[in-house]
């Protein structure tokens, strides 16, 4: 696999860092150390100091007052508390920002959906934050909500430290490289998972024989769970303030469909402080599934990959994500459609420009079988432009059909042949600042660093910005962010396909063009096999964006007729020709 320059992966943390905690002092019921993340922009420094004080929810005055967007009317209870904020509407730095207005010491933000977990928090530079500001996830939330009805909540945020306290990295557990598979295209595989997390020693002692165990069950679609994994192994020693990574057996998984659960646990030979348990326990899944593939998690609910951040290239532009995905089981399927998040910086969907955003995809042809790309192994075969539904929306979930490249035609890319390795990549071209929706907690830090993933192909996503004059990714200067092992939030559709009884012949239209490369005016002769009784002549471009259309009566098997291109880019296009006898599509080149 391809070392990409801009991955920086850190095992060996200062203490400052390690020690920072959310705890929950009391009531009882709740108390403990908390799963946590910051941001928002605030400049608190975690690592130095500590706040301590009861907590109070925000009050806006509206029908929502707990999302703290705009003037607080509770401001005299906030002052010298720690605020409570929920997620949504507004921006964290402008919620943080409000509540430090009215006095707040600290801020804890609750994420807004179950499972959710935390995300590092964006900032925005129009609302600065000096008070600590951090995330805890949509269930601590609602057990602090449902605790403060009874009475106070004591919080403290800072660089507390414990006598004994071990955890799981949560950035750096051990994830299946695809979040979903179909089942049948996993079981050709073999894929094969290999457990493994990074432990934290963030207490003041060293400690001795930390283990780490790792439980796998299967649930089935409509059906119970049942444990089909369950292993150990020992790390002899960890010094404080440093970290060591465990690994367990692999798991080839056969159970089939269904939802595989991992739940990772660690335990030492003194034991932690019981304050600081919370994070002994880690538990991530993968799924095999009928027909989808996703590098990251499933939201089953909504039907769609796992968002919970959004990514782009430093400074906004032209950008691309890839995800690979092998299809053993290849004839006999067709690659439907895909399904992504996309939403720009600023402004509406609707502010995105007219054809800027594409999804492709690529056939990977590894031709001297090294596992590494490189852009001469890189084909299109299938292309899905995207037209958005709610243009008002400030972020959309875009599903879009898939287009044979050879054709230009709807109704998806019919898969040739068996063991196919294809590739999604989700395109914007443009200059604005664009995000595409990213699973940031389905992290593969762990498997970059330890060689776990073989194969560029089986990266979490790559990173590219520009393409050839055939639109094919730059692949070879593609990259990875700093420190950024979760997965792009991209998913690709397989299902069955049946050929039509009678299949329409692509050979029976012949097309010449002339002259080609052409500057002005593009000559096109039509010679079927039999007489049809019109024409339609399409011109796209490379991305399968339409620029020119025409339909003739023809009442013969011969046409010729010429297009004016003048005012076309330079660049390369397809003229598609349609008739009853068939379709076919040839390649040009407008050169000025």
């Amino acid at each position: 696999m391809r070392i990409f320059s801009t991955l920086i992966c850190m095992l060996f943390l200062a203490s400052a860092a390690f020690s920072q905690v959310v705890l929950v002092n009391s009531p009882a019921s709740i108390a403990g150390s908390k799963v946590w993340s910051t941001g928002a922009g605030s400049t608190a420094d975690l690592t130095s100091n500590i706040w301590t004080a009861d907590a109070v929810f925000v009050d806006n005055g509206t029908a929502t007052p707990t999302l703290g967007c705009g003037t607080l009317v509770n401001g005299a209870a906030i002052a010298g508390k720690i605020a409570l904020i929920d997620r949504g509407t507004c921006s964290f730095s402008e919620k943080a920002s409000v509540a430090e207005a009215a006095g707040a010491i600290a801020v804890v933000i609750f994420n807004n959906a179950a499972g959710a977990g935390v995300i590092p928090m964006g900032a925005t530079a129009a609302f600065p934050v000096t008070v600590p500001t951090v995330m805890l996830s949509y269930e601590d939330g609602q057990a602090i909500r449902a605790e403060l009805a009874n009475g106070p909540v004591n919080i403290t945020i800072g660089n507390v430290v414990f006598e004994h306290d071990l955890a799981i990295d949560a950035k750096r557990v051990s994830n299946m490289y695809n979040g979903v598979t179909p089942a049948n295209q996993a079981e050709l595989i073999g894929l094969t998972f290999i457990p493994a997390v990074n432990v934290l020693n963030k207490g003041l002692n060293d400690e001795a024989d930390i283990e780490l165990q790792a439980v796998i069950t299967h649930t089935p679609v409509g059906g119970s769970p049942s444990e089909v994994y369950s292993e150990s192994a020992t790390l002899a020693s960890l010094q404080k303030d440093s970290s060591g990574v465990i690994g367990l057996p692999a798991y080839t998984a056969t159970e089939g469909e269904g939802v595989y659960n991992v739940t990772y646990s660690i335990t030492s030979a003194s034991g932690d402080t019981p304050e600081a348990t919370s994070d002994n326990e880690f538990s991530t899944l993968f799924e095999f599934s009928d027909n989808v593939y996703t590098r990251g998690r499933w939201d089953a609910v909504n039907k769609r990959p796992f968002s919970n951040i959004g990514r782009t290239i430093g400074g906004g532009g032209n950008v691309e994500f890839l995800a690979g995905f092998d299809v053993p089981d290849g004839l006999g399927h067709r690659l439907d459609s895909v399904k992504f998040q996309i939403f720009p910086q600023t402004g509406t969907i609707g502010g995105i420009e007219p054809d800027a955003v594409t999804a492709y995809i690529y056939e990977w042809a590894d031709a001297n079988e090294d596992s590494i790309f490189t852009n001469d192994e890189i084909s299109i075969v299938g292309f899905a432009p995207v037209t958005f539904v709610d243009t008002a929306a400030t972020s959309a979930w875009v599903t879009a059909e898939i287009y044979d490249y050879s054709n230009f035609e709807p109704g998806g890319y019919v898969v040739p042949g068996d063991n196919k390795k294809y590739i999604l990549g989700v395109r914007y071209e443009g200059s604005a600042i664009v995000f595409f929706g990213f699973d940031d907690d389905y992290d593969q830090t762990v498997a970059l660093d330890f060689g776990l993933i073989q194969r560029d192909f089986d990266l979490p996503y790559i990173v590219i910005n520009g393409w050839d004059a055939n639109d094919i990714p730059d692949i070879e200067m593609g990259s990875l962010f700093t420190d950024v092992g979760g997965c792009i939030a991209s998913a690709l559709f397989i299902n069955p396909y049946e050929s039509p009884s009678i299949e329409v012949n692509p050979s029976n239209v012949a097309v010449t063009l002339s002259p080609n490369p052409a500057a002005y005016n593009l000559n096109v002769e039509s010679q079927l096999k039999g007489a049809s009784a019109g024409i339609t002549y399409t011109i796209r471009d490379n991305a399968g964006r339409m620029v020119l259309s025409s339909t003739r009566t023809l009442n013969s098997n011969y046409d010729k007729t010429s297009f004016d291109i003048s005012q076309l880019a330079a660049g390369q296009y397809f003229i598609v020709v349609t008739t009853d006898q068939g379709i076919t599509a040839e390649r040009f080149t407008v050169q000025h």
